[in-house]
């Protein structure tokens, strides 16, 4: 009886271990759902100041020229040259972290998908070692019940 409680017990050890495993990786992988998350939105955060301050910059540009008796929109105008010059960097900047914030989405997605496959395996794992201890323990009790184990 103790024979049969002791094998039992050592393979709901090993799935119990190789749940614990599993959901160790399960965290690891929310946590990098998370992370990419918040570095994805920081880089859209970034290129949306980015934006307000090329725009600011354009209004205040537009009010000099205005202010000093040239039109503002008018096009040919070295203001104006200047203006799309300026506009052009920030958007050129400003599409280069919005896919910044792309790749860090996929990237996280992707190692999430790593842990969960890992999550997965560990616990098959765990299974399987429970069901090779299993089998051990009955073949070394079916030896010693047999007569065939001398110590």
């Amino acid at each position: 009886m103790t024979a049969i409680i002791s094998t039992v017990g050592t393979m709901a050890s090993s799935i119990l271990q190789g749940n614990a495993e599993s959901q160790n990786y399960i965290a690891q992988a929310e946590q990098a759902k998370v992370q990419s998350r918040v570095s994805a939105l920081n880089y859209t955060l970034e290129s949306n100041a980015i934006k307000e301050r090329v725009l600011a910059n354009l209004a205040s540009s537009n009010a000099s020229a205005a202010a000093g008796g040239l039109s503002p929109f008018q096009s040919g105008s070295s203001n104006h040259y200047l203006d799309m010059a300026s506009l052009s960097g920030a958007m050129r900047d400003s599409n280069v972290l919005l896919n910044n914030a792309e790749i860090t989405r996929k990237m996280g997605t992707y190692q999430a998908d790593q842990y969960f496959s890992a999550a997965r395996t560990s616990r098959r794992m765990g299974k399987i070692n429970a069901a090779v201890k299993g089998s051990e323990k009955v073949m070394e009790y079916a030896s010693i019940w047999s007569g065939g184990a001398t110590r």
